[in-house]
């Protein structure tokens, strides 16, 4: 069934005359007459009762006329759905995300925007997981990737990755891989300041063997964590990835926190209301899929 002829005969019923309604649309009162002969002729019902003052629908033809309009609403919505998905993002998307994520999801996505919707205008801000779920609770982000769990309530998301945290230590120095955590606990660590999720977790691990981490700096900066390592003044708790360019080059050593790493879990969050704007869910669905491709690459470079 053509969606023109039930736009004509819809039109007809609201004119209550095939005279005013060809003057209307713009067509020939024969081809309206013969339009809506064909309508009546596919459904094998009479639609329209002719009068000298004009026509009324039939009882079949005010079913048909009501779902007409149902219908010729959808294929309206539908063809504004469909363009609505072929015009280029803009607008500007504010994600947040901890700053040892940045090497592997900032970069990617950077060169996503950039290259697919260079209209977008997108802010990304490298806060901890505390500054970060403050700011999307107060819907100053749309988004957010940190060790914070989503309450579901308020916050939705899901797990992105899981990383394990390691003692990174002056490459100068030697740490027995079987070293007590009686020893460890001792040596002089830099740790960022309560709360912090990396905090939590030096915290827990020496925690669940009733120690506590000889504390000798606070620093909140992550690369002022790893540079004091760097300069030989103490040791601290980081993911791999984040000094994978100090443990290439030699100037930091990584090992195992306790007998096996801790693993840091990180999520993807938004607010569950309101719903995210095309652009920022554009940039989830992008999230989402380095977090996958990140996913697949970690077992073949440990299979190597």
């Amino acid at each position: 069934m053509d969606s023109r002829r039930l736009k004509y005969f819809v039109q007809i019923v609201d004119s209550g005359s095939i005279t005013r309604a060809a003057a209307v649309t713009g067509i020939a009162q024969p081809a309206l007459s013969q339009q809506l002969a064909v309508l009546e002729n596919e459904l094998k019902v009479k639609l329209l009762d002719r009068s000298v003052s004009g026509v009324t629908p039939t009882p079949a033809g005010k079913i048909l006329y009501a779902h007409a309009q149902t219908i010729l609403r959808q294929v309206e919505d539908m063809r504004h759905a469909v363009h609505r998905e072929m015009q280029p993002l803009s607008g500007a998307v504010n994600l947040g995300m901890s700053p040892t994520m940045v090497t592997r999801f900032a970069l990617p996505l950077i060169e996503k925007v950039c290259s697919q919707h260079p209209e977008m205008h997108l802010q990304i801000r490298e806060e901890g997981s505390a500054v970060l779920n403050e700011l999307l609770i107060n819907g100053r982000i749309e988004l957010s990737i940190s060790p914070t769990r989503p309450d579901n309530e308020l916050i939705v998301g899901e797990e992105l990755l899981s990383e394990p945290l390691m003692l990174m230590y002056p490459a100068s120095w030697s740490i027995a891989n079987d070293a007590p955590l009686e020893d460890l606990a001792a040596l002089p660590w830099i740790v960022p300041r309560r709360p912090h999720s990396i905090r939590a977790v030096v915290d827990g691990v020496f925690a669940a063997a009733s120690l506590s981490p000889y504390v000798v700096v606070e620093l909140d900066s992550l690369q002022n964590v790893i540079e004091t390592v760097r300069r030989g003044l103490g040791v601290a708790a980081m993911v791999a990835d984040a000094v994978k360019a100090d443990l290439d080059a030699g100037t930091v050593k990584c090992r195992p926190l306790g007998q096996v790493s801790p693993m840091r879990p990180m999520f993807l969050a938004h607010r569950r209301t309101p719903a995210l704007s095309r652009p920022a869910q554009f940039v989830y669905d992008v999230l989402r899929e380095i977090a996958t491709e990140l996913r697949v690459e970690e077992p073949e470079k440990a299979a190597h």
